[in-house]
């Protein structure tokens, strides 16, 4: 039995997911050594300037591919919420394992 265009098209669709998910899962391994840095070193968590560098450049990636630049900021604004809250954590765990002085 052949496949429908709406199966192939999921398959697609599956594929995609499967590649999304191993580049975030990359993404997340660097961002959590990035966390681990900030704490380290007694930076921020969240650095204003460097988000609204990276959001030019999503806005304009985006922009090239075609795709709805707003859509690319919303799922960016979540991803960098997440690892916002992650590197807060990151610094919290070794504040407390870290004495003072």
């Amino acid at each position: 039995m052949k496949a429908s265009k709406l199966d192939e098209l999921r398959q697609g669709i599956d594929q995609l997911d499967h590649e999304m998910i191993t580049l975030l899962a990359r993404r997340f391994q660097l961002t959590e050594e990035v966390g681990i840095y900030k704490a380290t070193h007694k930076l921020a968590a969240q650095d204003a300037g460097r988000e609204r560098e990276q959001f030019e450049k999503i806005k304009n990636l985006a922009a090239s591919r075609d795709m709805n630049e707003e859509y690319a900021a919303v799922i960016y604004r979540c991803i960098m919420d997440l690892v916002i809250d992650r590197h807060k954590e990151i610094k919290h765990e070794q504040s407390a394992i870290t004495p003072v002085g």
